[in-house]
């Protein structure tokens, strides 16, 4: 086999990743999603809490408590739909969900 002929087989072979790469990649890739995921939809709980508050101001206390139901609901949507993107089982973890209301309960104590 000539010098260059070997020189391309090794290319070809170092650019080939091996399985134990490809699972670490992947995992980074969940990894990434998830955080992406979670920072930007976390955003909707908080911005609920906020509304909330202030319509708990102009004295509309019954809204606002929905508002922040609709808060507790949606962070545990949230919880339950980033551990889907890591690949975690089970989906619904009680410790995570509990401490995903962590907002909502703090809403809650804010509105009323």
């Amino acid at each position: 086999m000539s010098d260059q002929a070997e020189g391309d087989v090794r290319r070809a072979v170092s650019r080939t990743m091996s399985a134990e790469e490809t699972a670490a990649l992947q995992k980074v890739r969940r990894r990434t999603t998830a955080i992406c995921f979670f920072v930007v939809a976390i955003h909707g709980v908080i911005g609920l809490v906020v509304v909330a508050e202030v319509i708990a101001g102009q004295d509309r206390r019954g809204g606002a408590i929905v508002l922040v139901v609709m808060s507790a609901l949606l962070a545990v949507g949230i919880s339950i739909a980033t551990r889907a993107i890591l690949a975690a089982t089970p989906y619904l973890s009680w410790p995570w969900a509990l401490v995903s209301l962590v907002p909502s309960a703090a809403g809650l104590f804010w509105v009323l």
